[in-house]
């Protein structure tokens, strides 16, 4: 941390604080859903990350309390909308980050410290929810938010308390099983601009069972319309980094040159031909401009060509823009409903069910196919005669007889093309959840407690991509037939036409072969007219087209028991005990259609896989009050847990494609304290080993990457086309996590009674983690070549000798060296009595990144501080979220202020600022900054009726989402042209309802 950064962030922290009020922090028991880990009678109740009986500021890790009161003042429909707001979260899958992907579409799934949504664990009362997608990660939108009673958040390793997964912490939801009564609530959202309809409504119900038991139900529904891509706003612009073509020839531009405002792709819909060194006067350079387009008849077009120009992008000249096919928010419909009933069947002992059932349907246009390098032959009849002038005085008359069989060579030229004329992807993913859960808890004397409970689970995942292009395993090669034949390349079949010497029409090249297997994979090939928009046979169309299937169901079975109670006491107090024991299975079984399993598409999802892991895992926690009541020492606690567990894991797929089984063991333990000097300053320490599990996808996923070509320095001079590998390893390891943890609590009294203050450090090193290789297929025969046998184990059969041929490579899942990140959280609550029943509420929480590093292969990259091109591992250096709340017993209003430190574009990149700053570095360029943002938001509601006091009647609320319509940094990357992870691309929103509660 530098002078530079603590100083400007103290000053916004100091700001924010007296704007201030976050959710975040326990709230006080006058709050009512909101009781900061206070039960009834001010009873303590199990607050997550122990499993031991205590409060919030009691715990050995930082608790955050999201509660109920609070979200409904703020109108938040979603939890997920609450959690990603708080500066520990990122919010990267969610509407508005998906608009160019094809997975999960719609789900909300939370990131806690940019370290991926695998890392952190998501729970229902204390018990793992159902996953929702083939990662196992759990998506928020099946909780019904208007039953939610409170949130609380473990930002610290919680493995030893919860197991696998809890390594940055664990999100657990508490549900309202107390509720008496009727509650229900409709609303409705729009944006300034008019679009980005949300339409939500939600009823809960609560009744007494006789005078032993009680029954809740609850659900909601919500229809969300999508937002189109970024040109519906007046921010947008078709921005891009671009590398530098003549980087190294001194014309003195750096590596990559930036431009916000003048440049794009270097393709468009119609096909583009470019002059290059090889073709001075020749097709590309046919009107004099550089390149050629053609319009709706085929007739060539001049196209100018930006400078500089290199890959997708171009600086000027004719450009595309490079995020005409992102949306801003997918559209997204979701319902959900949870029951729960209990029953006291005897004194002390209690049985209860809970079902859950719920649906998210989200869907998008996503990108079209597009292309750089598609091989076009002088004998294709398409060829425009213009340009076919131009082509050596030998290729300019089609063959119209046997020679017609024979491929003339290389081709005569390439052609550049994006494909929105033809379709963009249309992708949807809809998931049904199931959960059903049934138990029975009681006490044993007045100090013990124990439950047992069964729980299933199911979701059935269906997602599919519409109009997705079939492409087959390798890009049409101009050798060996029986890899052509092979290769289910429907459109290259389609795009190298011929004219048919029997009929003199227009025909695929595949179909005149003397192959048998070749003319049987190109059956039903019609060949296809790229030169110009709109002017293909539609029958062309419907043949390179295909519909992408992904069916995916997942079970989980949990059988736990646990135990928990005071054993004797200790000079501070009695000495607790808890433990427990947990059986878990989960599967997976995942189903493509046909091409899908060949990996023929464009967009691809892989092949078929299963996958069973079965779990036994026992833990054991215990405390120890050392002191109390005594002189710098009101409490002196230390805890300490351990969780020992079993994986077995079975199943089909991977780059092996065959039945594999494995199993290892894991670890997870936790040493913690607590010392409280006086009763207004509490300090907390804690050490952790945390774990995660790889998940079916990293195990079992197989997939395929597109024919490309490779250099090979092991035979120097050759370049080949090996088998490209991607997906799962059965056989990698579970991550370990070691985390610090050192905070410090003040609860001041006299003029600053009501003020409390956290402050927690804390140190998180994964080794081990999951991951693919860095940098390609390439880079890991460039490893390997340098001496690294992790890389050369992904070549071959595990190793490659001087002069031998590469024939396959695999970028699947390892355990890459380490993952690390450290920081500090602010979290901050102060609470101003007004008179006459007013209210004020200052809160504020702040978190600094200041490592957040990835090790692999030997390259370390911090990515603490990239705002700029979104990845699931990066955060900003500062992040910070505070509120002010006036509260009166018939209506309150809130002001938001959400800031996002400055930032990097890529933290791989240097620009003139950075020390050491030459252009002709590899990854230099000319401008790498990304700058800070900051958002009001703003709530109010107002009670209606003659029962409002009682917590009866209706109350109106509203909601102002980015109040000041601030627009985005321009952050040029290829999905957006900025970072929706952090940067609000919808403008200002607002948000109305009612509630009534009977």
């Amino acid at each position: 941390m530098n002078a530079r950064q603590i100083t400007g962030s103290r000053a916004f922290f100091l700001a924010g604080s007296a704007l201030a009020a976050l959710s975040a922090l326990p709230a006080h028991a006058q709050d009512g859903g909101s009781d900061g880990g206070q039960g009834a009678g001010n009873e303590p109740i199990v607050v997550t990350g122990s499993r031991l009986q205590r409060t919030t500021f009691d715990a050995p890790s930082p608790v955050t309390t999201l509660g109920g009161d609070d979200l409904a003042r703020r109108g938040v429909t979603n939890i997920a909308e609450a959690i990603t707001e708080l500066p520990s979260f990122r919010d990267s899958t969610g509407p508005q980050t998906q608009g160019f992907g094809s997975f999960n579409v719609g789900a909300r799934i939370v990131n806690l410290r940019g370290l991926g949504v695998t890392r952190n664990l998501i729970l229902v009362d204390g018990r793992r929810f159902a996953p929702s997608t083939r990662e196992g990660s759990v998506d928020l939108n099946f909780i019904p938010s208007i039953l939610i009673d409170r949130t609380e958040i473990v930002t610290g390793g919680a493995s030893a308390a919860y197991g696998s997964d809890a390594i940055t912490g664990v999100v657990n939801v508490i549900l309202d099983k107390n509720l008496e009564g009727l509650k229900v609530q409709a609303d409705y959202g729009v944006s300034e601009e008019g679009d980005g309809d949300r339409y939500h409504a939600a009823a809960a119900f609560g009744t007494s069972i006789g005078d032993r038991g009680h029954f809740v139900i609850g659900g909601e529904w919500s229809d969300q319309n999508g937002i189109g891509n970024c040109f519906t706003r007046d921010w947008c612009t078709p921005g891009a980094v671009v590398t530098n073509l003549f980087h190294g020839t001194g014309n003195g531009l750096p590596n990559y040159v930036r431009s916000n405002d003048n440049a794009g792709l270097r393709f468009n819909n119609a096909g583009v031909v470019y002059a290059g060194p090889t073709d001075p006067n020749g097709v590309g350079s046919l009107l004099g401009t550089g390149g050629i387009t053609f319009d709706s008849d085929g007739n060539p077009q001049p196209f100018e060509v930006g400078n500089p120009a290199f890959a997708l992008f171009q600086r000027g000249g004719d450009i595309l823009p490079a995020y005409i096919n992102a949306n801003i928010t997918v559209p997204v419909e979701r319902y959900s409903v949870n029951a729960f009933a209990d029953y006291e069947i005897a004194d002390d002992v209690t049985v209860f069910v809970e079902g859950t059932y719920g649906h998210v349907d989200g869907q998008l246009l996503q990108t079209s196919f597009f292309s750089l390098g598609i091989p076009i032959y002088a004998d294709n009849p398409f060829i425009p005669a213009e340009v076919r002038a131009t082509l050596p005085a030998g290729q300019q008359a089609q063959p119209a007889g046997p020679d017609t069989l024979v491929r003339p060579g290389a081709p005569a030229f390439s052609l550049a093309r994006m494909f929105d004329d033809f379709g963009r992807g249309y992708s949807t993913s809809a998931a049904d959840t199931y959960r059903a859960s049934a138990g029975i808890e009681g006490k044993l004397g007045s100090n013990w407690n124990w439950d047992g409970y069964y729980q299933y689970s199911r979701t059935d995942r269906l997602q599919r991509v519409e109009d997705n292009l079939v492409v087959g395993a390798a890009i049409y090669p101009v050798s060996n037939p029986a890899t052509i034949a092979q290769s289910n390349a429907y459109f290259y079949f389609a795009a190298d036409a011929v004219v048919d010497p029997s009929t003199g029409q227009p025909t695929c090249r595949a179909l005149l072969s003397d192959d048998p297997a070749l003319v049987a994979a190109a059956q039903g090939c019609v060949p296809v007219n790229l030169f110009g928009e709109n002017n293909y046979d539609p029958a062309a169309k419907d043949y390179i087209y295909g519909t992408l299937i992904e069916d995916i169901k997942l079970e989980q079975h949990v059988l736990a028991a646990n135990l928990a109670g005071d054993l004797f006491d200790a000079p501070g107090g009695p000495v607790g005990l808890a433990f427990g024991a947990e059986y878990r299975v989960d599967k997976i079984d995942v189903v493509h259609d046909d091409l899908s399993n060949l990996y023929a598409y464009f967009q691809n999802f892989g092949a078929d896989y299963n996958g069973k892991t079965e779990v036994v895992e026992g833990y054991a926690e215990v405390e120890v009050p050392l002191l109390s009541d005594q002189p710098f020492a009101q409490a002196l606690t230390v805890n300490g847990a351990i969780r020992q567990t079993h994986y077995k894991v079975t199943g089909f797929g991977s780059y092996l494609r065959t039945q594999v089984e494995n199993s290892f063991d894991a670890t997870a333990w936790k040493l913690s304290a607590n010392w409280e000097p006086t009763d207004w300053l509490r300090f907390r320490v804690s050490r952790s080993r945390d774990i995660r599990a790889p998940n079916f996808a990293e195990l079992f996923l197989s997939s395929a990457s597109s024919f490309t070509t490779v250099a090979n320095p092991f035979n120097p001079g050759q370049t080949e086309n090996p088998d490209l590998r991607n997906g799962g390893s059965p056989f990698i390891d579970p991550e370990k996590a070691d985390t610090w943890g050192v905070g410090m609590i003040l609860q001041p009294s006299g003029f600053l009674d009501g003020f409390r203050l956290s402050v927690d450090y804390y140190d998180i090193k994964v080794k081990d983690y999951i991951g693919t290789p860095p940098g390609g297929f390439q880079n890991i025969i460039n490893e390997c070549y340098g001496g690294r046998q992790a890389a050369c184990d992904l070549i071959n059969d595990g190793s490659i000798a001087a002069g031998e041929d590469i024939t396959e490579i695999r970028s699947v899942s390892l355990n890459l060296e380490e993952l690390r990140t450290s920081g500090i959280d602010f979290e901050a609550d102060y609470r101003f009595e007004l008179g006459g029943e007013n209210q004020l509420l200052l809160r504020g929480l702040a978190t600094y990144t200041d490592e957040l590093t990835t090790v692999a292969f030997g390259q370390e990259i911090d990515r603490a501080g990239q705002t700029g091109i979104a990845g699931s591992i990066s955060a900003p250096k500062w992040s910070a979220n505070g509120f002010l709340t006036f509260v009166n017993p018939r209506f309150t209003a809130t002001l938001q202020g959400r800031y996002i430190d400055s930032g990097v574009l890529d933290a791989l990149y240097s620009d003139p600022s950075d020390p050491g700053y030459d252009p002709t570095l590899p990854n230099s360029i000319n401008d790498n900054s990304v700058p800070s943002r900051f958002y009001l938001n703003l709530f109010g509601t107002m009670k209606i009726g003659p029962d409002w006091e009682n917590g009866n009647g209706f109350e109106l609320f509203f909601r102002i989402n980015n109040l000041l319509d601030k627009d985005p940094p321009i952050v040029p990357e290829f999905q957006f042209p900025t970072n929706p992870v952090y940067f609000d691309t919808i403008g200002r929103y607002y948000t109305f309802g009612a509630r009534a509660r009977f």
